[in-house]
């Protein structure tokens, strides 16, 4: 029998014949067609064979194939297929039952027993390498005597080395649902020691090919196996092959459907008839608009009978960006991933206390691995040119300081610029605002240069409508950096919105869209406050994040407003609040994707809604504090993507005052009308300002983007926004307040309209322009009076 004999081992790569690309997934029988592989995701292979045969017959959509004779006397055989001219739009579709549809409905129905992330729990440690280069075949070919000596320099850095090198090595653990934590054990990056560069570039492609949307750089596509994809796509089956066990391998092309307009990708499936599942998938979105084109490839194995992705392949290619000597020819930048996944089990008995404070966490040795370390996860030794790479660029990066570059990157991320040993705060700068006006200033902070566990800063600024000065200091401890625990002592002079809600995690930038609603506010109280804090996570419930204050305040009226209340000096008007606060509240961001680094943390986000919530107890009596009360309040924001129809949008917004206060310390709903002016999201565009006073309100901002239709010319790339915002609310005690104007929300209050953003879409800024319509109890009679006009901008940063 055929098993008695000794079985001869052919391995070679197999590469495109123009570009000498690897080509992943490529057939290849045995001119007897007794044994069969297909190359792994590098063109890599390894084929079994009982005698000395021939020839290898190989086959791959969109080349021609090709019969290899098999040189016994060479190690490694290498083999080159040529391309042949193969458009698949071109695909007529033909009446009938598509047969490729049966085996894609398959796939869906046995999506969730084939998806790794349906596992109870896994782990496995992956080995990355990322290298940016340039297109420089047509270099690397020209006469040399024909080029400058710019060019001849340029080619000679190319000849022996490319423009980046980076690799990592991260440990992941997995657990159900949604529990996730990566830890990078070590990270190479030619030119930087900081290893956040490494992690944000391997982040670029999704782990799994089993999601309802593919993430790809940031960007969520339909994913060609998702539910009701074989209505939006377009299948075709160009293969068939079998596997040495007697499975079908069935290779799909698939590409959107003619004049259909969504988020869809291009490539191919492998689906292996074991389980229905993805064998192998290549893909990549349709368009390239953005200057980018990004090209993805999976390969899954059976482990312990489940279907796991064992490595991942990203391509770029940044159109938009060139490489060039002077006045010569100017050349693409290209970036090759490769992702090993190793030591993967299934099987891992993982509890929550096994996991970290933050989904990703970098080792502090992480940039500081023997070679001996990574020589342990390296699929291959680093190539001569690769330890070139590493050797050149490094000595640029130490010259040029690529690490104080990204260090300044990710500073001016948290809002702050590095100068020397302080770090100025962007917030501080500049804002406006209907009270203050213009206002300019400068806050400062020590960093990391002077201690990187205690920091004091502080700030002063100007306002040049109200002629007045405000400032403030701070000094802060860091407990436990990786818990986050932190005890903050402050003190202040500033204008305090009248009616405002703030969280003690907020985020806002002085001039994001989601902070123009301040440049409204025109009836502020000048403060006179401190407060000592202590903010922590706690490692069980890593996605809360926890703040207890004690706060003292001292408000003074606006204009000739004042309170009275017998609680308070027998019922005296009142025109200096003085107030003493214990706050607790807290951050629930579920399963966010927090990346601690040596810089602190950056937030990627959170696929649920984030919660706010803050529980504040006015003391009478306690260091001059007057009023006694409880105030809850309340802010979930979320976003959810539908597959067909855009993106849609949420805030919930809500507050309960129990007991007596002034008007600066109730809710003034953020109404930001004039007749034509900036949209300012999660507002109310109709409302006038400071029209509603409430001591207990719900109010909801509702957003609906569908996207662009497929309208898109030059720097207009029209996106449609329907927008639906409502607030009800009460004033419970209405007697106390004297010298104001207000009315209540207990009828409800209700406005629509649609803003269309990007009629303008230049780099990093957007610009649009929508109308906003008031209707119902609070309606004017007026029907001109319902209307806003808005121009919108947004930012791409």
């Amino acid at each position: 029998t055929l098993s008695n004999y000794a079985q001869i081992v052919v391995e070679g790569v197999v590469k495109d014949k123009n570009n000498k690309d690897p080509l992943a997934f490529v057939n290849i029988i045995s001119e007897s067609g007794k044994s069969g592989v297909v190359t792994d995701i590098d063109g890599k292979f390894s084929i079994k064979l009982f005698t000395e045969e021939c020839c290898l017959h190989l086959s791959y959509v969109g080349y021609e194939s090709y019969t290899y004779p098999i040189d016994y006397n060479k190690k490694i055989q290498k083999i080159y297929l040529t391309q042949k001219p193969y458009q698949l739009e071109e695909v007529e579709i033909f009446p009938g039952i598509n047969p490729a549809h049966r085996i894609i409905k398959n796939v869906v129905t046995h999506r969730n027993e084939n998806n790794p992330e349906k596992l109870k729990a896994f782990t496995y440690t992956s080995y990355d390498k990322m290298v940016v280069t340039i297109d420089a075949d047509s270099l690397l070919l020209a006469d040399t005597a024909l080029l400058d000596s710019n060019m001849r320099q340029f080619r000679k850095f190319f000849e022996k080395s490319d423009l980046f090198l980076m690799e990592t090595v991260t440990e992941r653990k997995y657990m159900s649902p949604d529990l996730n934590q990566e830890n990078v054990l070590a990270t190479r990056v030619s030119g930087f020691k900081d290893p956040l560069i490494a992690f944000m570039i391997s982040q670029i492609q999704s782990t799994s090919f089993y999601d309802e949307l593919i993430q790809i750089a940031g960007k969520k596509y339909v994913n060609p196996i998702s539910r009701g994809s074989t209505n939006k796509y377009f299948f075709l089956i160009e293969d068939t092959i079998y596997t040495e066990r007697g499975d079908s391998v069935f290779i799909i092309s698939f590409r959107p459907n003619k004049n259909t307009n969504f988020e869809g990708l291009n490539g191919f499936l492998y689906i292996n008839s074991y389980k229905w599942a993805v064998q192998n998938v290549k893909a990549q979105p349709p368009d390239d608009s953005t200057g980018i084109v990004i090209k993805i490839q999976q390969a899954y194995d059976l482990i312990d009978d489940q279907w796991f992705p064992v490595q991942l392949n990203t391509d770029i290619i940044f159109t938009n960006f060139k490489a060039s000597a002077g006045q010569g020819d100017s050349y693409t930048l290209i970036g090759n991933g490769r992702s090993y996944i190793r030591d993967i089990n299934l099987n891992a008995d993982l509890k929550k206390r096994d996991f970290g404070y933050h989904e990703v966490e970098i080792e502090e040795d992480a940039a500081k691995k023997k070679e001996e370390f990574w020589k342990t996860y390296r699929t291959d030794s680093l190539t001569e040119r690769e330890l070139e790479t590493y050797r050149l660029i490094d000595s640029i990066g130490k010259e040029v300081n690529f690490d104080k570059m990204a260090t300044l990157a990710q500073t001016v991320l948290n809002g702050k610029i590095p100068v020397g040993f302080i770090d100025i705060d962007l917030n501080q700068i500049a804002h406006y605002n209907g009270q203050e006006g213009f206002y300019l200033g400068l806050g400062i902070h020590t960093n990391d240069k002077i201690s990187k566990t205690v920091k004091f800063g502080g700030f002063w600024g100007y306002g040049f409508k109200d002629k007045r000065a405000k400032y403030g200091g701070d000094i802060s401890m860091t407990v436990h950096k990786r818990s986050e625990s932190v005890i903050r002592v402050d003190g202040y002079y500033k204008a305090i919105t009248s009616g405002s809600v703030t969280f003690f995690d907020d985020k806002l930038r002085a001039w994001s869209p989601d902070s123009f609603y301040e440049f409204f506010s025109n009836r502020m109280n000048y403060t006179i406050g401190g407060e000592l804090a202590y903010s922590f996570r706690l490692k069980p419930v890593r996605d809360f994040k926890w703040n207890i204050g004690l706060e003292m305040q001292e408000k003074q009226a606006y204009s000739d407003y004042y309170f009275t209340s017998p609680e308070i000096d027998n019922g005296t008007p009142q025109t200096t609040f003085r107030f003493t606060n214990i706050q607790i509240g807290f951050r629930f961001a579920f399963r966010e994707k927090v990346v601690e680094t040596t810089k602190g943390q950056i937030s990627f986000g959170s696929k649920y809604p984030v919660v706010w919530f803050n529980y504040t107890q006015g003391i009478s009596g306690l260091f001059k504090g007057a009023y006694a009360y409880n105030r809850f309040d309340l802010r979930v924001n979320g976003t959810k993507r539908f597959k067909y129809i855009g993106d849609f949008k949420f805030t919930l917004m809500a507050g309960i005052v129990v007991g007596k206060l002034p008007a600066s310390n109730l809710y003034f709903e953020p109404g930001t009308y004039h007749t034509f002016t900036i949209f300012a999201p999660n507002s109310f565009g109709t409302m006038r300002v400071n029209e509603f006073l409430s001591d207990r309100y719900i109010s909801l901002f509702l957003t609906h983007n569908f996207g662009n239709f497929g309208l898109e010319y030059k720097w207009f790339h029209p996106e449609f926004l329907v927008i639906t915002n409502l607030s009800i609310g009460d004033l419970k005690n209405k007697e106390p307040h004297h010298n104001i104007t207000y009315r209540t929300l207990n009828l409800g209050y209700y406005e629509s309209g649609f803003i269309i953003r990007k009629l303008l879409d230049i780099n990093f800024i957007d610009i649009g322009a929508g109308v906003l319509y008031r209707y119902g109890p609070y309606g004017f009679d007026e029907v001109s009076a319902n209307f806003a006009y808005k121009f919108s901008i947004f930012y791409g940063f």
